[in-house]
Formats: structure tokens, sequence, C-alpha cells
């Protein structure tokens, strides 16, 4: 399968993206971590009836920011779908974001609803909308572990987050510390060999390095300062749907998305799987994006 990598030009960032397929276009918008690879499993069951492009978000891996210091804006982050969209000369495209890019995705919907045909928003992690509730407490504590404990135990807590039924060991400080440690054994055998080799960063690397990103100025601006416009979603004009996995049930991106439905009126649907089911359930999760798509 061919793809074609580019380098596209947003305010403030410059955006690295793939394509591939054809068909209708589809931009799939990734979560915490924020890399292109994360939908690596999926993406060519759905070039088969997409034109699928994928991207690194801005400050994420191969994305730079013109100034490091400058906020992580959800504004910015659907202005920078816009001008993917526009890169490629696409008018029209699907969005399918998780996550934080389902919160994306939403801002999309409310500020750009012009430029879409059709999206899907995937277990966003909007606790602000749950004030006081165990949900808003898990978030509470995984930015706590990565404010005190550090970005990459964090990682830790955030990836277990993630699983349907994580290992016990995972979700307790010494074990955290534990896998923290492996993987900055991987970050360092990864340094070497880059400087060996000249090899760019594998997804794994990258992964890690977004850490920082991720829990300074993403987490604050995606799950506590953003409030979804709930009037011009309402007006959108555009097929769309809230979705949450059925392995996902009592963990802290389930309830939002039931809640904003319900306020608005729009149907929540199940995906297969938990969280991350494009990668653990790629087929089953192609399938039932297809069918909501292009039907």
């Amino acid at each position: 399968m061919v793809y074609s990598v580019d380098a596209v030009r947003s305010a403030g960032a410059w955006l690295h993206t793939e394509t591939t397929g054809t068909g209708p276009p589809l931009v799939l918008v990734p979560g915490g971590g924020g890399d292109a690879e994360m939908y690596a499993e999926v993406v060519p069951l759905l070039a088969t009836r997409f034109t699928v492009i994928t991207y690194d978000r801005r400050g994420n891996s191969r994305s730079r920011l013109d100034d490091a210091r400058v906020p992580v804006a959800v504004a910015d982050q659907a202005a920078d779908v816009v001008a993917v969209l526009d890169h490629h000369g696409i008018e029209r495209a699907h969005v399918f974001g998780s996550s934080g890019g389902a919160v994306i995705a939403l801002e999309v919907l409310a500020r750009h609803s012009d430029r879409l045909l059709g999206a899907v928003v995937h277990e966003p992690p909007l606790v602000q909308v749950l004030p006081g509730s165990p949900e808003h407490r898990e978030l509470d504590e995984l930015r706590r572990i990565a404010e005190t404990e550090g970005p990459v135990r964090g990682f830790v807590a955030f990836a277990a987050m993630t699983m349907p039924r994580p290992p016990r060991w995972v979700r307790t400080r010494p074990g955290r510390a534990a896998l923290a440690g492996v993987l900055r054994g991987v970050l360092s055998v990864g340094a070497v060999s880059r400087r060996l080799t000249g090899r760019a960063p594998g997804g794994m690397q990258r992964l890690l390095g977004n850490a920082e990103i991720l829990f300074r100025r993403e987490l604050p601006a995606f799950c506590y300062d953003y409030e979804p416009d709930l009037a011009a979603l309402g007006s959108s004009g555009v097929r769309w749907w809230f979705a949450t996995g059925r392995d996902s049930v009592g963990r802290p991106y389930h309830r939002p998305a039931h809640v904003l439905a319900e306020r608005l009126g729009v149907a929540c649907v199940e995906f297969p799987g938990g969280h991350t089911a494009y990668q653990r359930h790629p087929a089953e999760f192609a399938r039932r994006l297809t069918e909501l798509l292009a039907p």
C-alpha cells in the first residue's frame, strides 16, 4: 500500500501527515501521545474504502512547534485539521477522533462543520462535565502522578488507564517505578542507537518523548479547561455520533460521552473493545466505523 508523507504548515507548527487509500477522505485524529502510528493497525483496513489521513498532532513526535512555549489550545488543534484538508485540496472529510482526539473532533464540529462530511467522537475524557465524580477524581489522580512522580510514570499510569483489565501491580507506585525504569532504559538505548545509525526515533521512543507535552500541557487544556460549545454542536448540521467501547464501562472516558449525547440529543453508539480498540480489535473497529460513515 502506497503512503504519501507530507509536511503541512499550520499556524505556529509544521505537521507530519500520512495519506493512503482511495474513496471519501477520512482524517484520524490521535489521542494522548499524538502520533499517527497509533492508527497503524487499522489504516490499511480503512484504506480500502476511504482516503485515510493520519498525522502527528502539533508538538508531538514529528510535528514541531515554532515556539515550544506557546499554549497547546484545542482551538489550534482543530484548525490543524482544517490546515491538513486545505493542504490536500479537500473540501470536506469525515473525521474520527479518540480520547484527546475526540475533544479535537468536537471542536472541529463546533467551529468548522462546513468542512465535514461526518464525524465520530470516540470516548472524549471530558470529566469537567462530571464535577466531583469518580471519573473526575481518576483524572485528578493521573495528573497528580505525572506532577509528583514525573511524566514517564504518568505515561505508565495513563497506559494502565486505557487497558480493559490492567494488572494490579501496574497501578501501584512501585509498579509504576519499575516499569518507568524499563521505559527509560528503552529511551537510552534508542538514543544511543540513533547516534550510531542516524535512524529516526521509533514509535515507542516517540510516544515516550511526547509524555511531557501530554501531561504538562495537553491534559489541562483538554480535560479541565476546555468547555464544548453545546449550542454550536447542536446546530452543526452534520451527521455525527458519540461513541464508547463495550469494554470501557466505568472508565473515566465512558460516561462523559453519554452525558453529552443526552444533553445534545445525539446518538452514542457502541464500538468493539475499549479505549484503544483500533489497536486491539482493528478488523471489528474498521467494520463499525465503516458502517457509520459509509453505510
